[in-house]
């Protein structure tokens, strides 16, 4: 079978391997890699050991998903060997505890851009040229939203200020 790509067709010899049906998916951590040339020498490694049939490194997750007959505790002897750092995962127990504090950071996101839009559709009346008293008001209104907006969306850096 021939693929159109070359990167297929690199893989093709690895998927025609897969003729035992113990091959379990494992995925570790890598929390040390951080080039490319981390990537090949992880999958190369791994693709050296029998019983593994596939290896893919995600870079921007620093995770390799392995499709393997040998035990985790190999694997990450195997990639201990060749100097990575890696720890089994279980991604329903990643699924499952939810990321409060990315949610947290979220909305306090979204209040900003709501606030900052706001802002500035109030700040056309004063760019199309609004007299004094008009001007004013205007100015009062928006700092109106935007002082609650800066102290909500602003705690994360208020508390990190505060206790630097």
């Amino acid at each position: 079978m021939t693929a159109a790509c070359p990167a297929c067709s690199g893989v093709a010899p690895i998927a025609a391997q897969a003729g035992s049906t113990a091959t379990t998916n494992v995925i570790l951590s890598l929390p040390t890699i951080h080039c490319a040339a981390c990537i090949g020498r992880v999958e190369r490694a791994l693709l050296a050991m029998p019983g593994v049939r596939s290896a893919r490194v995600n870079l921007s997750l620093k995770r390799v998903s392995i499709a393997s007959e040998a035990s985790t505790e190999a694997l990450v002897n195997r990639l201990a060997r060749e100097g990575f750092e890696a720890h089994p995962l279980n991604l329903s127990a990643l699924s499952e505890s939810g990321d409060v504090k990315g949610y947290a950071l979220l909305m306090r996101l979204a209040v900003a851009g709501f606030g900052m839009m706001n802002v500035m559709l109030l700040s056309v009346a004063v760019w199309s040229g609004a007299a004094d008293a008009t001007r004013d008001l205007f100015h009062l209104i928006s700092a109106m939203i935007a002082l609650p907006v800066i102290a909500y969306s602003g705690q994360p850096f208020f508390q990190n200020a505060w206790s630097a």
